[in-house]
């Protein structure tokens, strides 16, 4: 795995390479017509901006800040986890 700051300057292509190989899929959301990916990776998330309309990925940001995941916790439920 590589620390967030090297996934930082990596090219576009081999983010998305990284993300696919490496990344753990958690939740998607969707806001102004955007799909909003979040996976998670050792010690960090990333979120993907995915445009369907255009087909294509419009932004990737790695963060720690576990505040920017708060969009992602209205669909989470854990109704059916027997705590």
């Amino acid at each position: 795995m590589i620390s967030i700051n090297d996934f930082k300057v990596l090219p576009f292509d081999k983010k998305c390479d990284y993300i696919t190989v490496f990344a753990d899929y958690l939740i998607y959301r969707v806001e102004d017509e955007k799909k909003y990916y979040l996976y998670h990776v050792e010690g960090y998330f990333i979120e993907v901006c995915y445009a369907p309309y255009e087909n294509k990925v419009l932004g990737i940001n790695a963060f720690t800040e576990t505040d920017l995941i708060e969009p992602y916790l209205d669909f989470v439920s854990i109704t059916e986890l027997s705590v």
